[in-house]
């Protein structure tokens, strides 16, 4: 299970848990409004480059999934996700934002 917090757009997650959500991005390249775009999330313990990805995922018509194997191995805490949006020759970030992660019982 997850909860989504979209004043901060903060991401809560048990560890080990999958998930599945929407993002309605509105992507413009100039004046122009496009669809045909790449989306892929990352996540890391903390901003700055000196920090390792973690784990990303494209998004599929939006849709972002995370797999149990995403998360299982990392210890519950505080990480940060963005979102790398691509259209065309621009690249656009949405983010970074926390990413919590619950320890699980099992």
């Amino acid at each position: 299970m997850y909860n989504y917090y979209e004043k901060t757009k903060t991401i809560q997650l048990t560890r080990g848990d999958t998930m599945q959500m929407g993002f309605d991005f509105t992507v413009m390249v100039g004046s122009t409004a496009v669809t045909d775009y790449k989306a892929v999330w990352h996540l890391k313990k903390n901003t700055g480059l000196r920090y390792p990805l973690l784990a990303q995922a494209p998004l599929k018509d939006g849709v972002l999934s995370i797999t149990h194997e995403m998360t299982a191995d990392l210890e519950a805490g505080q990480y940060w996700y963005d979102i790398e949006i691509t259209a065309g020759d621009q690249v656009m970030t949405y983010g970074p934002y926390p990413f919590l992660l619950e320890p699980d019982v099992g």
